[in-house]
């Protein structure tokens, strides 16, 4: 289903896919990210937000932080990003991206809270005093006082299996009594995930969750304790379809993630509705073949929930037109551990080096794939290949060694120049 939403919105990339694979320009195993289409989506997200009032803190991690997108994401109207882990923190800090939202998925590990707190983010996700208390320490060590949300919850809300965590309702009060005790924090508001779901039941309409209720509860209890509530934070499947939702009801911050590539639920289902194009696409090569099925390289086959519901799983070509020409079935199906390898099939359809093309709901960081930036995809300017990345987001040379962070700061600032 997001093949097809790329095949209709977004072809150039397929075709200058195809291109740069045939060309030796980018490996298999690689994410080919247009920066063209993402700074037009940023675009679209900034004017929604900026409408509803909203602040916006970029989710990275779907795009395994790059930082090309990252910096063009915040330099063409959304905010700054949100870290979801310590590693999220550590790689935006290594090429100058400023993060203004730590803690929340993951808290900052004990060890890690200095080096994170003296990167100044806006504020600190807390689900416990202990945490509170380490970054108290650290904020007294830089002379600061550190911002904080809370994480709150109450029965009924929505957790993902292994993302529990935090402060039930009812210790709200207890809470601001024990953090009235360190000079070094200020407690300035709340946060849940998720916010917004997808109901699956009614072709993946987003709807507000029950976490939602629970923070503006909660936001109202720390008002009445004298508390200058400035973050009614809201994350989970934002786009310009679902800040509607939110703003309303009293959301402050918002964190889009695969909005920024045009790949939510809501972008597979319908399509033109909603202003972001998809802004990425899986690219590998034909390796083998075993019977009626052909086996391309793989490394990049983390996602969410794949659809089914499209005519194609796979495009297979030596050139553009011969790929979006070639649709053959991806045995999605298939459990591997670790995937060395696409199954596809027909195999007779496939060549061996042919560019095998995917496009789903992923998370990149969890991959072990190359990413790949290219502009220039528009009539405006010439396309050009940016440097190629790791999973880790050390960006590499034609050798496949590293680059020094402030050779790719510079190149990212001269292009941001040409987007505005």
């Amino acid at each position: 289903m997001y093949l097809q939403r790329l095949i209709e919105r977004n072809p150039h990339l397929i075709e200058a896919a195809v291109e740069l694979h045939q060309q030796g320009r980018i490996p298999p195993n690689t994410w080919l990210i247009d920066l063209d289409t993402v700074v037009e989506n940023a675009r679209a997200l900034s004017a929604e937000a900026n409408r509803l009032g909203l602040t916006t803190y970029l989710m990275s991690k779907q795009y395994a932080r790059n930082p090309y997108v990252s910096a063009l994401a915040l330099a063409n109207g959304l905010h700054k990003i949100v870290a979801v882990d310590a590693a999220c923190s550590l790689m935006a800090r290594r090429y100058g991206i400023p993060v203004g939202h730590m803690g929340h998925l993951n808290q900052i590990p004990r060890s890690l809270v200095p080096a994170l707190v003296a990167m100044r983010p806006e504020v600190i996700t807390i689900y416990n005093i202990e945490h509170a208390r380490w970054i108290e320490s650290a904020a007294a060590d830089l002379g600061m006082v550190q911002e904080l949300l809370i994480r709150v919850s109450a029965p009924g809300d929505i957790f993902f299996d292994g993302q529990e965590g935090g402060f039930s309702e009812s210790e709200v009060p207890a809470v601001v009594e024990a953090l009235s005790h360190l000079p070094h924090v200020r407690l300035v508001g709340v946060t849940a995930f998720p916010c917004v779901r997808y109901n699956h039941q009614a072709d993946e309409r987003a709807e507000v969750t029950p976490n939602l209720h629970t923070i503006l509860r909660a936001a109202t209890t720390l008002r009445n304790m004298g508390i200058e509530v400035k973050q009614i934070n809201a994350p989970g499947n934002t786009s310009t379809m679902t800040m509607p939702l939110v703003a309303p009801l009293g959301a402050t911050h918002v964190e889009p993630g695969h909005a920024l590539t045009g790949t939510t639920p809501n972008h597979a289902f319908y399509g033109d509705a909603l202003p972001e194009r998809p802004a990425y696409v899986y690219v590998t090569e034909i390796s083998h073949y075993v019977g009626d099925r052909a086996y391309a390289y793989g490394g990049g086959l983390f996602h969410d929930g794949y659809q089914a519901g499209s005519a194609v799983g796979a495009l297979v070509g030596a050139t553009g037109e011969g790929a979006l020409n070639n649709g053959v079935e991806y045995l999605h199906a298939i459990k591997q551990i670790i995937d060395y390898h696409v199954v596809l099939r027909p195999g007779n359809r496939c060549k061996v080096g042919d560019t095998a093309l995917l496009c789903y709901r992923t998370q990149m960081q969890m991959t072990h794939s190359y990413i790949a930036v290219v502009s220039g995809l528009s009539d405006q300017r010439e396309t050009k290949l940016h440097y190629l990345f790791d999973h880790a987001s050390t960006a590499l040379d034609e050798h496949f060694d590293p680059v020094d962070p402030a050779k790719v700061r510079q190149d990212i600032d001269a292009l941001s120049m040409q987007y505005r």
